[in-house]
């Protein structure tokens, strides 16, 4: 196994136009892809570098054209390897992990639901940015996602994760809406209420953020909405 080092702003704006001009010579359908992790901040300025690149996709024809361009060989272009596909029937939560060792970073790919916890929803959607760098893309289009529905994400899939607590950290120094964040959490529990086992460990994750970031009034309304919401 390659040993990760991590990319750059840089390096991951290069590596996708290079994707964009690969998916034009394979003249293949638009693909629309949604970064949520360490991506998403390094094109956002908010992180030097990301070894996980995390991106979802809607569904199983847009997961099935990313695979074709990722893996399929062309002269001058980037081959990433998979080491992982689940063999899962349905779509809704399918992933497959990709390396990439010319620039040595990890592509985690997810069907719609990330770690069978959060939806991309649409609402989710209707907030997205798209760069500018990307704005001529035509065949790789990239995405962004709010950074508060960054912090959801975060709080949600990556709480075994000690290292996300930074990040998490960054986007809550950068000043983010939290009834936009409670207003998404009720909407993911409208679509799954087992999440709420989740509650007790988010919160824990929000004391972290706290004790690091000292008394944010709207974190503090966040904690206060999750006990609310625990019962």
């Amino acid at each position: 196994m390659v040993n990760m080092v991590g990319v750059t702003r840089e390096k991951l704006i290069s590596e996708f136009h290079l994707l964009e001009k690969k998916a034009e010579m394979l003249n293949i359908e638009p693909i629309d892809v949604f970064l949520i992790g360490g991506g998403n901040l390094a094109l956002r300025g908010l992180k030097s570098s990301t070894k996980d690149v995390d991106i979802v996709v809607i569904d199983r024809r847009q997961f099935s054209l990313l695979q074709n361009l990722l893996e399929k060989p062309v002269r001058g272009h980037p081959i990433y390897l998979r080491q992982y596909k689940s063999e899962w029937e349905y779509d809704l939560g399918m992933t497959a992990k990709y390396v990439y060792p010319a620039e040595r970073f990890n592509l985690d790919v997810f069907v719609k639901r990330v770690y069978k916890r959060l939806h991309l929803s649409e609402s989710m959607v209707s907030r997205v940015e798209v760069p500018k760098e990307f704005a001529s893309h035509e065949f790789f289009r990239i995405y962004l996602v709010s950074k508060e529905d960054i912090f959801l994400f975060k709080s949600v899939t990556s709480i075994e994760r000690t290292r996300d607590v930074g990040d998490l950290v960054t986007l809550v120094e950068t000043g983010l809406k939290y009834d936009l964040i409670i207003q998404e959490f009720e909407n993911q529990l409208s679509m799954d209420d087992s999440l709420k086992i989740l509650i007790s460990e988010m919160i824990e994750r929000v004391d972290t953020l706290m004790r690091q970031s000292g008394t944010v009034k709207g974190l503090n309304h966040f904690r206060k909405y999750l006990e609310r919401t625990e019962g």
